[in-house]
């Protein structure tokens, strides 16, 4: 009997109290699966009416859902300085980094094709752990099916933006090198979000501003602006061209699916459940052209998540009778855009 003073202290088995923390456990789960279930009604219902009337208002909503509001969207072109970093035998290659806010520098590759004076914008992104260099084979071949080279073979300029993500610790399959610059993903989005904001809001932000710079340019042409990515690529694709209608045409590998089944820590947004999963980030989209690839044997996301999201995407689609501009590719490869290379065709035809 253990003591308090000279008083004795009752004292017990853990395992008397499981059976209470068993049935706590059981009740936070249920709850959570029950609110899921009537969130995806609530998400039809939000969106059923007067769907084409109201998407920019959608649109603002799904701004302050990803905390961008606090960061005053600014007018005027944001200032640039380029670096060279060599050149090849398709295009020219540059470091760029732009000022998108005062004081805060954004970076990325920039690649025009030879022979070309004015040329449409492609922004490819890469994914987790990855970078624009490895994204756009500068450091050997990778699993991102030469998205860049492409897109440059058929006179489109490429800005490859660099996002916080070079090191990652998920396996997702994509070619890694170790960079000694480290930093917590994770620590620095509960940070933003503490200010109202998110990564996933300042990184979409600073692409815009990007899509700005570029689209200033006498030699860009700024009405032909399309954006692709693979696994957090896509993610970032679908979430600007969401915002962005500058963007004609989006192509998201590897990424899409039922944010209920599997979501990141930095991709989960107050209430998003009865607001914007990925099918309501597609809607406002539409009726802009959209590929999605999503393969079977994807070793990161299971792919049977994604099918149900899509048949809401396809629904949103046709109430803006835009069918024929979205293309849902479900196939039988891994964590990579499909090798047969129908998507790129779709998405480059809708620059």
């Amino acid at each position: 009997m253990a003591k308090y003073k000279d008083k004795n202290i009752f004292e017990t088995d853990l395992e008397l109290g499981n059976k209470y923390r068993k049935e706590y456990l059981n009740s936070i789960e249920t709850f959570v699966k029950n609110e899921f279930e009537k969130a995806e009604k609530n998400r039809d219902k939000l969106f059923e009416d007067n769907l084409l009337e109201n998407q920019a208002k959608h649109r603002q909503s799904f701004l302050e859902m990803i905390g961008q509001p606090i960061l005053p969207y600014p007018d005027g072109i944001p200032r640039a300085e380029f670096q060279k970093a060599g050149s090849d035998d398709m295009c020219n290659i540059e470091y760029v980094r732009i000022e998108t806010m005062p004081g805060f520098w954004f970076f990325g590759i920039f690649m025009k094709p030879h022979g070309y004076s004015k040329t449409p914008l492609v922004i490819a992104q890469h994914g987790g752990g990855s970078t624009p260099e490895i994204c756009s084979e500068m450091m050997g071949v990778s699993n991102y099916s030469c998205f860049t080279k492409r897109a440059l073979e058929r006179g489109f300029s490429i800005f490859a933006p660099q996002l916080l993500l070079w090191n990652f610790e998920i396996d997702t399959g994509e070619r890694k090198t170790e960079i000694h610059i480290p930093f917590n993903r994770i620590k620095i989005n509960d940070s933003l979000r503490q200010l109202g904001l998110s990564i996933t809001g300042l990184e979409v932000f600073c692409i815009r501003r990007s899509i700005d710079y570029f689209s200033s340019l006498d030699s860009t042409d700024s009405n032909r602006i399309g954006m692709m990515g693979l696994s957090y690529g896509g993610y970032f694709s679908l979430h600007t061209a969401a915002l962005d209608t500058r963007i004609k045409s989006i192509y998201a590998g590897a990424i899409f699916s039922d944010r209920s089944k599997i979501c990141f820590s930095d991709w989960a947004y107050n209430n998003a459940a009865n607001t914007f999963f990925d099918a309501e980030v597609c809607m406002l989209c539409a009726p802009r052209r959209l590929c999605i690839d999503v393969g079977k044997t994807d070793e990161v996301f299971d792919y049977s998540y994604s099918e149900n999201e899509s048949k809401r995407v396809k629904r949103y689609y046709s109430k803006f009778d835009a069918d024929d501009e979205y293309r849902f590719n479900l196939w039988e490869g891994g964590h990579r855009f499909d090798s047969n290379g129908e998507g790129f065709e779709f998405f480059f035809d809708g620059i």
